[in-house]
C-alpha cells in the first residue's frame, strides 16, 4: 500500500532513532483526525505541552487532494505510522483515531467495527456524537441549556443550508463559526470545563456509537496534564 500519511510535528521535531532513544526516554502520542477541523484544534492543543519527554505527532495525508475521510480510511494511517515505529524498534505508546458518529455516513455496524480493530490493536479511539463541534460546544456552555436530542441528531435548518445544528450555535456563541478556520484560542479558556462536562456523559465508546457523547476528553487530557 502506498503511503498516505505525513507527520506535522509542533514540538519534538528531532526523530526517534532507536540507538538514542527507547519508549522509556521518550513518551510518543500519534493522533489521527477526519478532518481541518481536528486538525486545527490540536495544534492548539498541542502548544500547551511543553514537556521534552513527549512528543505529539499529528498524522496528516501526504496528499491535500486525499479526500478519504471515513474512519475506515482515518484508521489506515494508524496502522501505517505503527508500522514505521515497529520497523524502527520501537513499540508506540499510544496510537490515538479522533472521528465522528456521523450517522448520515457511518453505519453503526462500521463504527463496531472500528471499536473492535482498536481494541485488537492497541489503538485508543476519541469519538463523539453527533460530530467533534459537539465537543467544540461544550468549552463554550452547558448542554444542560438544550435539547439533547436535537443535538444528537444535529440537523440542517432548511434544505439548502450548509451548516447543521451545532455548528450553527457555535456561530451564534462565537459571533460566527467556520470549521476549516478554526480560531483555538476561543476555546483554548473553556478546555477543562469540556472536559469536566464531557465526563458528566459516557465516556465509553460502544455507550457513544447510540448515545449524545464525547471521548475526545480523555485524550485532552492525557496531552494537557
Amino acid at each position: 500500500m502506498a503511503s498516505r500519511l505525513r507527520i506535522k510535528n509542533t514540538f519534538g521535531e528531532r526523530p526517534v532513532e532507536s540507538s538514542t532513544r527507547t519508549a522509556k526516554s521518550l513518551y510518543v502520542i500519534s493522533i489521527a483526525g477526519e478532518g481541518k477541523t481536528e486538525e486545527q484544534y490540536f495544534d492548539g492543543v498541542f502548544d500547551l505541552n511543553r514537556s521534552e519527554l513527549i512528543r505529539i505527532e499529528r498524522l496528516e495525508k501526504a496528499d491535500e487532494t486525499d479526500t478519504k475521510s471515513h474512519p475506515n480510511h482515518v484508521i489506515e494511517l494508524l496502522d501505517e505510522r505503527k508500522e514505521y515505529w515497529e520497523f524502527h524498534g520501537v513499540e508506540p505508546n499510544e496510537l490515538w483515531m479522533v472521528v465522528d458518529r456521523d450517522k448520515q455516513n457511518v453505519s453503526k455496524d462500521q463504527l463496531n467495527e472500528i471499536v473492535e480493530k482498536c481494541r485488537v490493536e492497541g489503538y485508543n479511539l476519541a469519538l463523539s456524537n453527533p460530530t467533534f463541534e459537539f465537543w467544540l460546544l461544550l468549552h463554550l456552555t452547558s448542554i444542560e441549556l438544550y435539547d439533547k436530542e436535537l443535538i444528537l441528531s444535529n440537523p440542517k435548518p432548511t434544505v439548502k443550508s450548509k451548516k447543521r445544528y451545532l455548528e450553527k450555535e457555535l456561530s451564534k456563541l462565537l459571533g460566527g463559526y467556520n470549521k476549516n478556520k478554526l480560531h483555538f484560542e476561543k476555546f483554548e479558556k473553556g478546555i477543562k470545563d469540556a472536559v469536566s462536562r464531557a465526563k458528566e456523559l459516557s465516556v465509553d465508546n460502544l455507550t457513544i456509537i447510540d448515545d449524545l457523547g464525547t471521548s475526545v476528553c480523555l485524550l485532552v487530557e492525557k496531552i494537557i496534564k
